[in-house]
């Protein structure tokens, strides 16, 4: 397996700990440890503006044969190359309209009297704090997953418009910050077919059909593919370290041959035994994905068998203007929830992961 060293570049701060509940929302969005259970992809905290990312290749076959003095064995190939994680500057701006909450029991939850508008400190902020957190995580994960600067961002939408319009002005909107795992995926794809030897190449490794899928498709013929189609490198890399997951239909398509006890035997009944069952293949974990046939409009069925860690999600929670902040504006008579961090997205090598769409 190619080490992989990252060291900071140019840039110098001081950490700071978590001294506010905006601070420690912060680390619960980025600690989130189901990114790389659910989709193998490591987060890392420290990324101010970007990360140099120096990828070590394990050299072979440069020894020589010492004949005398000053002979020297250089092989003259050089045995690292760099990349950077950039990251972008991103936001969640709201605001509330406290008579939102008019007619339903959080009314009872309001202040009194000239300030009766005002959230602060009340049931009520608990409860939008909440929800915006976890808008804030459904956000990054899926720019993380779908990210694609090349989106094209409609006019925004008058606010009477249709509401289908308007959440295809926010999805593209949202979308279009930074480069996720999937344009990143068909970008290194790209690269293979045109360069076998292009170290940022990655292996498809079978084109998955879009119609009815063949009975047991997933276990004889998808998962196969994925596990033998493996770079060396990637093969010598120990199996509970990486991870693959199914979209949807495709781990269906595997839990139905499980179901089939004639041709699974002792397996099926161990999956299913309790609901306690953990799907593997070779040792490597399976996961379902349930975002991607439900986001994306094209190949909407994908799998893919990655190193954990292989993809590297860049942020930054120790800069103090990275937290969740909340005030009532008496000018707009508005709670404003802003939400401020950094995000991008980057590989070091093609060798970290095999795909099939």
């Amino acid at each position: 397996m190619p080490i992989e060293i990252t060291i900071q570049d140019d840039i110098s701060y001081c950490g700071n700990e978590p001294g506010s509940i905006g601070e420690a929302i912060v680390k619960r969005v980025f600690n989130n440890e189901n990114l790389e259970a659910t989709l193998g992809i490591t987060i890392r905290e420290d990324v101010v503006v970007r990360e140099k990312m120096l990828h070590v290749h394990m050299a072979k076959y440069i020894t020589r044969k010492r004949a005398g003095c000053g002979e020297r064995t250089n092989s003259g190939r050089p045995i690292f190359r760099e990349k950077y994680l950039d990251v972008v500057n991103a936001q969640i701006w709201d605001e509330i309209c406290a008579e939102d909450f008019g007619g339903t029991v959080a009314e009872l939850a309001r202040k009194k009297g000239y300030d009766v508008n005002n959230l602060q400190d009340t049931e009520i902020e608990a409860i939008y704090t909440d929800l915006y957190t976890n808008i804030w995580e459904r956000d990054f994960s899926m720019i993380v997953q779908f990210g694609d600067t090349d989106i094209v961002v409609p006019a925004k939408p008058a606010a009477d418009a249709d509401e289908a319009l308007k959440l295809a002005y926010a999805k593209a909107a949202t979308l279009s910050i930074t480069d996720g795992f999937w344009k990143l995926v068909f970008a290194g794809v790209a690269n293979r077919a045109a360069d076998a030897n292009d170290p940022d190449g990655i292996i498809r490794a079978v084109e998955i059909p879009a119609g009815a899928l063949p009975a047991n498709y997933t276990r004889d013929v998808l998962l196969p593919a994925l596990y033998d189609g493996q770079s060396l490198l990637m093969d010598q890399v120990e199996d509970g370290q990486k991870l693959i997951v199914l979209s949807r239909s495709l781990y269906q398509n595997l839990s139905a041959s499980m179901r089939n006890f004639t041709t699974t035997g002792e397996a099926s009944n161990g999956f299913f035994k309790d609901g306690a069952g953990n799907l593997s293949y070779e040792g490597v974990p399976i996961v379902k994905n349930t975002d991607i046939e439900q986001e994306v409009d094209t190949f909407k069925r994908r799998a893919y068998l990655t190193v954990k860690g292989g993809f590297q999600v860049g942020t930054d929670t120790h800069q103090q203007s990275q937290v969740m902040e909340g005030w009532y504006s008496k000018d707009t008579d508005l709670n404003n929830v802003r939400v401020r961090y950094k995000v991008g997205m980057q590989y070091m090598d093609g060798d970290v992961v095999i795909v099939a769409y």
